[in-house]
């Protein structure tokens, strides 16, 4: 049990490197970026409420401001309420926002 809660301490902490690294960027949409003339200026943190509210509708997570709240959170209870699971689920979401920023 005690690996279990520290691979998610563990996870979450990594998570939390790559929302805050991908949260200071844009995202990139078609053939341009959004910081570009004629683009709406989105920022992953336009999308943190809909990621939220998918977290709370599949672990019964809720009451994070934030998923940088989120994270930290699990990071500091170990496997805690949503624990693995939702960190995959999390992890995927990131993941296709750093693919839109890489403009991929």
């Amino acid at each position: 049990m005690a690996a279990k809660k520290l691979s998610a301490a563990v996870e979450a902490t990594r998570l939390l490197g790559k929302w805050t690294r991908l949260a200071q960027g844009h995202v990139v949409f078609g053939a341009g970026c959004s910081c570009g003339v004629g683009f709406a200026s989105l920022r992953l943190a336009d999308f943190e409420p809909q990621i939220l509210d998918y977290l709370k509708a599949k672990h019964d997570v809720g009451g994070h401001a934030g998923v940088s709240e989120l994270l930290r959170s699990i990071a500091k209870q170990g496997d805690g309420k949503g624990g693995l699971a939702l960190l995959a689920d999390l992890e995927r979401s990131i993941d296709s926002f750093d693919e839109l920023h890489r403009g991929r």
